[in-house]
């Protein structure tokens, strides 16, 4: 069902290629704070760089920072020394200064590398309820700066027709990731939490128009499913839930399922939470934008853990989840520190329990890793 679209992305560094010959531009980014439909607003071709994380990739980043720096932080700018194809093409990165590694990225990014690079101050306090005014208006004009910056950079101006157009097509994307995630709910789903996965990953680097028409299609196929009578699944349901998570950084997902279990629901900034919320159309879009932006499901540098906790509750209950991997990226400080308030609460809400995985892109703590995920299952199961 998938194939063709990861075929696509097999093929994207070519087709990224002959799109910067015809005069396309190209700006990626790292952080799910920077609104994608501004740089399609502008006529330029959005990358989410969470691609690449590899351990050469992690250890060349160490020319450049500490070898305890997040492993994620190191290889966005490891994979760039190592002339990984998708940063080799960039015209432009835009920066979210959210945890202390990306404030740093930003720096080393601008000091090392020919390329522009924008920066976008995300406040650190989250609010629901909308009461601390200056933090929206402090995200507005970083928004509003980077849409200057946009339109320098591609000579385009981005009207509010041409913003509407991106909204319209960023939303339709949204919405059938969402519906995805919501086929992941059924008891005999006919696609799998991991092909969700990569499906979302794909969505990061492809060609938009062309990822809507993918998703469309296999939203589509998976309305009809075949006539095929289908064994009860008696593997066990896991969430997952934590640091940022890569399409090549598989090792934990590997694992669970070697162990027979399989992962129904996430609470990833590279899973369900990046396609939660969609911008309004009603009103000024600006303002759409800040309010999708800003009051998403906020990262754990940021305040209101509270908000967290009932979007990861949630998915449990939803999924039906019998325990939750929390998968943390060593030195992730900011996902670190919330560990015992989620086993706490999933415990006390679900009756499940959390796991903590501790990693980092290296195959050297397979060993480890393997036994904790299976004395874990072993537990679930009673065994």
């Amino acid at each position: 069902m998938i194939n063709p679209l990861m075929k696509m992305l097999r093929d994207r560094p070519e087709s990224l290629r002959l799109s910067k010959e015809s005069g396309s531009k190209i700006v990626g980014y790292f952080c799910a704070y920077i609104p994608e439909e501004l740089i399609t607003a502008a006529g330029m071709i959005p990358l989410r760089l969470v691609s690449g994380t590899s351990p050469e990739a992690m250890h060349a980043g160490e020319q450049y920072l500490q070898s305890y720096t997040c492993p994620y932080i190191r290889t966005c700018i490891g994979n760039k020394a190592t002339r990984n194809p998708y940063y080799e093409m960039l015209d432009a990165v835009c920066v979210a200064c959210t945890c202390d590694g990306m404030k740093k990225l930003q720096e080393y990014w601008k000091k090392y590398f020919n390329i522009p690079v924008f920066t976008v101050g995300v406040p650190q306090t989250s609010n629901r309820f909308r009461t601390r005014k200056q933090a929206i208006d402090y995200f507005r004009e970083e928004l509003d700066d980077l849409k200057k910056n946009l339109e320098k950079l591609s000579g385009t101006k981005i009207t509010n027709k041409r913003l509407r157009e991106a909204v319209r097509t960023h939303n339709l994307i949204r919405g059938r990731m969402r519906r995805l995630y919501d086929y992941l709910k059924e008891e005999s789903s006919s696609i799998s939490w991991r092909d969700v996965f990569q499906i979302s990953h794909a969505g990061f680097l492809v060609d938009r128009p062309e990822f809507l028409k993918e998703t469309t299609r296999i939203v589509g196929e998976l309305k009809t499913p075949p006539r095929v009578e289908k064994k009860t699944d008696t593997r066990t349901r896991i969430m997952l839930y934590g640091s940022v998570m890569a399409l090549e950084d598989t090792k934990v997902l590997d694992l669970v399922e070697r162990a027979r279990a399989k992962i129904v629901a996430d609470a990833l900034c590279t899973g369900s939470r990046f396609w939660r919320k969609d911008v309004s159309l009603d009103g000024p879009l600006m303002e759409g934008l800040v309010e999708r932006y800003l009051h998403n499901t906020p990262c754990p540098n940021m305040t209101d853990t509270a908000m967290r906790l009932n979007y990861v509750i949630a998915g449990a209950r939803g999924s039906h989840a019998q325990g939750m991997i929390y998968y943390s990226l060593k030195s992730c400080d900011t996902f670190r520190s919330e560990v015992k308030i989620f086993k706490e609460a999933l415990k006390k809400e679900l009756n499940i329990p959390t796991l903590l995985i501790e990693t980092e892109y290296s195959p050297a703590d397979i060993g480890t890793t393997r036994t904790k995920i299976e004395a874990f299952l072993e537990m679930l199961r009673g065994v």
